[in-house]
């Protein structure tokens, strides 16, 4: 008897355990069911919210901001109920997908003759001035590219246009650079004369121009940088300077070649020249040559190291050593007669006033 109590016992919790798990289920579920209907509720809400645009709709600059929540451009000025006749454009096309805060342009528009970048084409452009109407058809126009009109110009004065493209690229050359030639004074050359001394060598630089192109056709250059990159060498001159000096004397005066030369007497008066058979000797028992003199040796010592200069400095008779005498410095009618080895060189120096300048 006992044993059948507890049995009944038993039955009875499993029952109401069952019973008791039903109900928590239950309870369960339709948490769930409440819990699942709001979440679904506010997903829907934001994706309703996401579909919401603002767009910028232009009708022939009249502008105003719309809510759209379709696809296209068509459908935003079907939903705006505007209709784009056979004269206006639209831009961007109908087709293309609308963003936020896209601007919708309707404009009146007329077909222009348009070449640009080696085409010609018409293309409908929006009325208004040419700028904005090439940018509202795509056209880039850059800040330095040649129109054929005025930029200013209104689309509606006008039929056909032309656009002439501006570039620049960089180009680097490089070019020789010319040696100097230069006279540097020598203590190892004999006065009057010269002798070669450094070898000239051309140098090197590089230069950077700047090229202009319009329509691909080079039209002009601009230097930007020069840089030498080999440094030339001059071509030096040496300049006979022996045994005479620069400083001391009464004054100076400057050589042909450049040379201050200081001296310690000059004579200025009528200078002759004079030529002699080969082998003729001179008053002081040497050869007649070129760069020996005739003078009154009792204004000039015989052996004087002279220099002889017209007067105006047009004709150079150059460094010379007083080794002659002769009539015309006898008699003072010159005061120096120069020796040349030809007659017709005697002839085209003829007689002219000249400056004598005793070096030495």
């Amino acid at each position: 008897m006992k044993t059948d109590s507890k049995r009944h016992f038993v039955k009875s919790f499993c029952a109401l355990s069952i019973a008791s798990l039903i109900v928590i289920s239950s309870l369960v579920s339709v948490t769930a069911a409440i819990a699942g209907g709001s979440m679904s509720d506010s997903a829907s809400a934001r994706v309703s919210a996401s579909t919401v645009k603002k767009v910028i709709l232009d009708v022939d600059g009249a502008r105003k901001t719309v809510s759209f929540t379709g696809k296209t451009v068509g459908e935003l000025l079907l939903n705006e109920g505007v209709t784009v006749s056979e004269g206006q454009i639209v831009v961007p096309a109908a087709e293309t997908k609308v963003t936020p805060y896209m601007v919708v342009n309707v404009r009146s528009a007329k077909p222009v003759s348009v070449t640009a970048d080696g085409k010609t084409r018409t293309v409908m452009l929006a009325y208004g001035n040419v700028v904005d109407a090439l940018k509202l058809a795509g056209i880039h126009l850059y800040s330095e590219d040649i129109l054929s009109v005025e930029r200013t110009a209104k689309i509606e004065d006008i039929k056909d246009l032309k656009i002439q493209r501006v570039t620049y690229s960089q180009k680097i050359d490089k070019e020789k650079v010319p040696f100097e030639k230069v006279t540097q004074n020598s203590d190892e050359v004999e006065p009057g004369e010269t002798k070669p001394g450094a070898e000239g060598k051309n140098g090197e630089k590089e230069i950077v121009r700047k090229v202009k192109y319009i329509d691909g056709k080079a039209v002009s250059e601009t230097v930007v940088s020069e840089k030498i990159t080999k440094e030339p060498v001059d071509e030096v001159t040496l300049v006979g300077t022996k045994g005479i000096d620069s400083t001391g004397g009464v004054g100076t005066f400057v050589d042909s070649n450049g040379v201050t030369v200081a001296y310690k007497e000059v004579f200025t008066g009528s200078g002759t020249a004079y030529t002699a058979p080969s082998g003729a000797l001179t008053a002081t028992g040497v050869p007649a040559y070129h760069g020996g003199v005739a003078i009154d040796p009792n204004l000039i010592p015989y052996g004087s190291k002279l220099y002889v200069v017209s007067t105006d400095g047009s004709v150079v008779y150059g460094y010379c050593t007083a080794v002659d005498t002769g009539g015309f410095c006898d008699d003072g009618s010159a005061i120096i007669d120069v020796f040349y080895d030809t007659y017709d060189e005697c002839i085209n120096w003829g007689r002219r006033d000249v400056n004598v300048y005793v070096i030495e």
